[in-house]
């Protein structure tokens, strides 16, 4: 099997002058938990679920262990 066998046949993407708001629609929508950003043609990152709840609720379950640092 390869990625590309795992791959779905759309790329849900996003723009940087986005609201967080459009992005959190788009997941939503889709049942991503990772939207590509996308400037032009050019990829320039990546906001995961992770991100939106360090963002929106860093106080809860999902925001406090997305923000925690790594385990050593």
């Amino acid at each position: 099997m390869t990625v590309a066998d795992l791959c779905g046949e759309e790329l849900v993407t996003i723009t940087p002058d986005e609201d967080l708001d459009r992005a959190v629609e788009l997941m939503r929508e889709h049942s991503v938990r990772r939207l590509p950003v996308v400037d032009g043609d050019e990829p320039v990152g990546v906001i995961s679920l992770s991100d939106l709840a360090i963002e929106r609720d860093r106080g809860s379950a999902l925001g406090d262990i997305s923000a925690a640092g790594p385990n050593t």
